[in-house]
């Protein structure tokens, strides 16, 4: 599994590749921002979609990277939600993983 760099400023998502030893913090090639790494599972919105972005920012400044969170009582995945309402509640109640 890959991993993706994110330039906020920008609001788009550049794939870095599967080299997990080479996991590199750059610089957006557009704006020359410092880029966030996050993990492959990360799906970038489209450039337009402003709130969800204002989503992705939040969870990002919360130490949210996309990694895989499970819930302790089923023992599976659980999707970040993409509005900010859910975005809150699941950094409330994930916010120890």
């Amino acid at each position: 599994m890959g991993h993706k760099n994110v330039c906020i400023n920008c609001q788009k998502a550049y794939n870095m590749g599967m080299n997990h030893e080479d996991i590199r913090e750059g610089n957006c090639p557009e704006c020359g921002m410092k880029m966030i790494p996050v993990s492959h599972r990360f799906r970038p919105p489209k450039k337009t979609e402003n709130k969800k972005w204002e989503v992705v920012k939040y969870y990002l400044s919360n130490g949210f990277f996309y990694h895989h969170i499970k819930d302790a009582g089923c023992n599976s995945w659980v999707p970040y939600p993409e509005d900010m309402r859910g975005a809150k509640e699941f950094v409330k109640k994930y916010r120890a993983q």
